[in-house]
């Protein structure tokens, strides 16, 4: 491979962001035909380093070699590089969130954009379109696209979407293509598949870039490694020679390891619930959300009672998170449906406020809405409002309770820093201490630990059960890891194609 030409280099490389200097001195070679995985906790620099590759981050010392624009043979009238990134999921959550704007304006309420308009726009943009070379590829059927194309974008879960924009990436054709995080948000068998996908384009010819934040999820079919810890470059080299990769003291450094199995303690720690189960938080009666002639949600018939903490497992596209939003106010068909929040139907005059000022939330697409210039502690005080964005002077009491959170998840140094120049397993963070400000009766946490090295995920999976714990609080959890379910949950709701597999004791899940 060392006789390969040079795809791309990194010489003396550094970046500025802010008041911040990133990546000092980084030397990197990407010759063609090689793939590397880029590897580093939270906040190391990884998606930056993307973001040099593709050109939207200035150097501001150093230079960066484009060798394919030497040679308009390398790539041949293609796309050089292109990134697939949780970025691109939140610009299209948020110019979705515009055209409903206008449609409601317009009164145009039955039109919506499906997932195949997406595909067709963003390899447009990239002067392709989805070509019967592409549906003749395992592509379509590998990621399940068949089952997502003909959906409107606002039925589709994370990890649809995250398919979706892996799709789009692929048949773009660039001649390097980036991949930012591709496993959150997908199920086991979903993970499988783009493991096995992966596998076979590279055989094919498809060169790639990787970025995990995972030990367990760096393939061992891809060439290269480069690793990046605390902004800088520390090692570098073709996968074989990676002995980080193999050292047993880098789990215990919380770049990557696996968690322990919690199932265990969950016998023990049970008991540390102070509340009984009691009255209903939330009961649902048949509830059903459907999108044109697709059903998301099917009949749901569902209790969770004071005391009980659940979990709410399925498949990607089973219709957790439009369950949740259900239970938030931010699915509209709630009002179309038999739901009872804390006592009081819904529809019976309360505000979409006062059902929020009881639940605390964590998802992405809260997370998509929250690209805004304001410092990370602000974010965390708008939990008081259940605003986007900071609008309102807080007293004194709550800025101590912002601090408080702060300093339980150890942000004091991002807490000064704007939102938008975090990483996404930073703003993670620091949407849970958002959502913690206020001790909300009820605490929803979708995929919480997306994103989250495993450092942080240790953290915040102990902060869980220190709020089960408090008895003040109730959990609704959902996640596609079993290492990552807290062992405070007593309850498991089972969701499948919209229709409702399981709801009761955990010891009755599949």
């Amino acid at each position: 491979m060392m006789d390969a030409a040079p795809f791309l280099t990194l010489e003396d490389v550094t970046v500025r962001l802010r008041d911040r200097w990133l990546l000092a001195d980084t030397q990197w070679q990407i010759r063609c035909g090689e793939n590397w995985v880029v590897w580093g906790p939270n906040g190391a620099g990884k998606t930056t380093l993307a973001r040099i590759l593709t050109g939207e981050v200035a150097v501001v010392k150093g230079w960066v070699r484009r060798h394919y624009e030497q040679d308009p043979a390398v790539c041949a009238g293609r796309r050089a590089v292109a990134l697939v990134s949780s970025e691109q999921y939140h610009r299209i959550y948020r110019q979705e969130q515009l055209f409903d704007e206008f449609r409601h304006f317009s009164g145009r309420l039955d039109q919506t954009t499906a997932a195949a308009d997406v595909l067709r726009g963003v390899t447009e943009r990239y002067g392709k379109t989805p070509s019967a070379a592409f549906h003749g590829t395992q592509i379509p059927e590998i990621l399940d696209l068949a089952a997502i194309l003909s959906k409107p974008i606002q039925a589709l879960s994370s990890g649809e979407m995250r398919k979706l924009l892996i799709a789009c990436g692929l048949a773009a054709e660039p001649c390097l293509l980036i991949l930012d995080e591709p496993f959150n948000g997908l199920d086991k068998p979903s993970r499988a598949n783009l493991l096995r996908l992966l596998e076979q384009r590279i055989v094919s010819g498809t060169q790639m870039v990787l970025i995990v934040h995972r030990r367990e999820e760096i393939p061992v079919f891809f060439s290269h490694l480069l690793q990046v810890k605390d902004g800088r470059v520390v090692w570098q080299g073709p996968m074989a020679d990676a002995a980080v990769l193999r050292s047993p003291d880098e789990a215990k450094a919380g770049d990557g390891g696996r968690i322990p199995d919690r199932s265990k303690d969950r016998s023990a720690t049970r008991s540390l619930n102070r509340v009984d189960a009691g009255e209903p938080l939330i009961r649902m009666r048949e509830a059903t959300v459907r999108f044109g002639g697709h059903v998301v949600l099917d009949r749901v018939d569902w209790t969770v009672r004071a005391g009980e903490n659940w979990a709410v497992l399925g498949p990607n596209g089973a219709g957790k998170s439009t369950l949740l939003q259900l239970i938030t106010g931010d699915q509209l068909q709630a009002y179309a449906n038999d739901i009872h929040l804390f006592g009081r139907p819904k529809g019976s005059g309360e505000s979409i406020w006062e059902i929020k000022e009881h639940i605390g939330y964590v998802a992405d697409e809260l997370q998509a809405r929250y690209q805004r210039r304001i410092t990370a502690f602000d974010v965390i005080c708008s939990g008081f409002f259940d605003s986007v964005g900071l609008y309102r002077y807080c007293s004194d009491a709550q800025r101590e309770a912002g601090s408080h959170w702060v300093h339980v998840l150890h942000l004091e140094e991002l807490a000064d820093r704007p939102m938008a120049q975090l990483s996404f397993g930073q703003q993670r963070l620091i949407l849970i201490a958002r959502a913690m400000v206020k001790t909300p009766r009820l605490l929803i946490l979708d995929e919480p630990c997306n994103g989250l090295d495993m450092s942080n995920r240790r953290r915040v999976l102990d902060m869980v059960k220190a709020i089960a714990a408090s008895g003040h609080t109730n959990l609704l959890y959902i996640s596609h890891r079993p290492d990552e379910m807290p062992a405070c949950i007593t309850h498991c709701l089972q969701l499948d194609a919209g229709r409702v597999i399981h709801a009761g004791p955990i010891e009755g899940c599949r």
